[in-house]
């Protein structure tokens, strides 16, 4: 029978220091990066907080600067003067409706808007018709005209123009 072997506690340590070393040093490089993590954090705080003391004093600075220019006093002074102009203006177009409903233009108004609407409407009306009876009266114009240039035509050379004039206002022929 074979019996096992047991390393000595000298190879024990050995290994046992490796393997701390190597722990060790990977605990060393994680702790040195936190580190320099958590300082570069720290550093972009303390720049922020630098920064921010910084503008609020520029903006204190400016605060002043334009409370004692006059430009808030100058602001609140054109926004009371704007609004009380809009105010007066609404009370005025608020008079001028009341006192044309009382007098009873905008009734009239909108009864001769009425009127001329119809008077139009009446009026295309009439275009229309005398459009349509133009139409229906030209094919027998046209058809007169023809036959007086016909008549015209054959008519003999001794007939005065005079009689030609006559007898076409009468509608018969001249001769």
């Amino acid at each position: 029978m074979v019996t096992p072997t047991i390393p000595s506690d000298e190879s024990n340590a050995a290994n046992a220091s490796r393997v701390r070393g190597n722990t060790s040093t990977t605990d060393t490089t994680a702790r040195m990066t936190a580190s320099v993590d958590a300082q570069q954090t720290a550093e972009t705080i303390k720049s922020i907080a630098r920064r921010i003391r910084e503008e609020s004093i520029r903006m204190r600075e400016m605060v002043v600067a334009i409370r004692q220019s006059g430009a808030v006093e100058e602001l609140v002074d054109s926004f009371r003067e704007a609004s009380l102009a809009t105010r007066d203006t609404a009370k005025e177009i608020n008079d001028a409706a009341r006192a044309l409903r009382d007098r009873g233009a905008i009734r009239e108004t909108a009864v001769a808007i009425d009127e001329t609407a119809k008077a139009a409407q009446e009026t295309a009306e009439t275009v229309r018709g005398a459009a349509r009876e133009v139409g229906e009266a030209t094919p027998i114009t046209s058809e007169s005209v023809r036959k007086t240039g016909r008549r015209l035509r054959r008519s003999p050379k001794s007939t005065s123009t005079t009689d030609t004039t006559a007898g076409l206002e009468e509608g018969t022929p001249a001769s």
